[in-house]
């Protein structure tokens, strides 16, 4: 999925806001392999970055958090609506 393909998708403008920060961070994450693999080679360009990957999947697992939550908010605040 693309930020792009989220313009179709029946969310809230909040909820889709949050899958799109979780899919820049994706990018991210591929962004900076292909950087370091410039250098390194192999599982060498995991130990490189894994920091970062750590501190990826940390700010993932929080975005993801607040977009459940904002799922959950509109499911139970929200009577015969269109948009979660």
């Amino acid at each position: 999925m693309t930020i792009e393909d989220l313009k179709d998708v029946k969310l809230s403008k909040r909820s889709r806001g949050y899958l799109a920060i979780y899919l820049k961070l994706s990018d991210l994450f591929d962004e900076v392999s292909d950087i370091t693999g410039l250098t390194y080679e192999g599982p060498t360009v995991d130990d490189v970055n894994k920091g970062f990957y750590d501190a990826i999947y940390n700010a993932q697992e929080e975005i993801i958090k607040l977009f459940v939550l904002t799922i959950t908010e509109n499911i139970c605040f929200l009577d015969n609506h269109t948009e979660i």
